[in-house]
């Protein structure tokens, strides 16, 4: 029986994402002299977003949104500039977060509260990415 070797920090080869919650790319800027540290991350919804963020503390980075285009099946890859929460009633349980992209226009993170917005809700900023 051969004894594999393991090799610390190998960086994935392939990672699946779904539609089912919004999907950021965040992208650390490059010149930094950490090398055993990743060059970016595939968040998986908003709450993992601001984790990240809170742990990064420092680093500076950019942060995209990887969205599939309802129209015609399309991959999009943008710039996101802002993450807003939902102002709610003080007995809500659920936190609902929006992001906004270079356009200003807040959009809900939840695909299904997209589909039944009829009025931007309230929002209040909780994170910009502008002068990351």
């Amino acid at each position: 029986m051969k004894k594999r070797l393991l090799q610390p920090l190998l960086p994935w080869r392939c990672v699946g994402w779904s539609d089912l919650t919004l999907n950021f790319f965040v992208v650390a800027s490059s010149g930094g002299a950490d090398y055993a540290s990743p060059d970016g991350w595939v968040v998986d919804g908003a709450e993992a977003l601001i984790e990240l963020i809170l742990h990064l503390g420092d680093v500076s980075f950019s942060v995209h949104l990887l969205a599939r285009n309802e129209a015609d099946a399309s991959v999009t890859l943008c710039r996101v500039s802002g993450l807003w929460q939902e102002v709610q009633a003080k007995d809500a349980d659920v936190v609902r977060y929006w992001y906004s992209t270079d356009d200003g226009e807040p959009r809900p993170c939840s695909p299904i509260a997209a589909g039944r917005c009829v009025e931007r809700a309230k929002l209040i900023s909780i994170l910009s990415f502008e002068n990351r």
